[in-house]
């Protein structure tokens, strides 16, 4: 019975590991990303409009700033998972999201992005 019970939880936790974790936020162009976390989101929309996603949402990397302020590089291989999503967005400098993946200093290795 324990080794039932031992090889179920190791199988678990090698599935759990795969997925990645969970991190919520809000899409943002990468190269506005610490001017946002430094003086606010809206400030820095308000003072450099290149940083809106609204007339121009395709960027050569996002970025995503979460509700505590914390900044992540999103590593999705040719954007094809977040394109998709602002594309289809009206409000694209508003676009939230939970992002899947394996986090690795700043940087998330996209697995899966969903809109909340």
């Amino acid at each position: 019975m324990r080794r039932i019970v031992l090889i179920a939880s190791l199988l678990f936790g090698s599935s759990v590991a795969l997925l990645g974790t969970d991190t919520q936020g809000v899409v943002v162009d990468w190269n506005c990303i610490q001017s946002m976390v430094k003086n606010g989101r809206a400030n820095t929309l308000r003072d450099n409009h290149n940083c809106s996603l609204r007339h121009n949402y395709q960027r050569p990397a996002y970025g995503l700033i979460t509700d505590d302020n914390k900044a992540y590089r999103l590593d999705d291989k040719n954007n094809e998972h977040i394109l998709p999503l602002l594309q289809g967005n009206p409000d694209k400098d508003n676009l939230k999201v939970v992002v899947t993946g394996d986090i690795t200093d700043d940087t998330i290795k996209v697995v899966n992005i969903t809109m909340l």
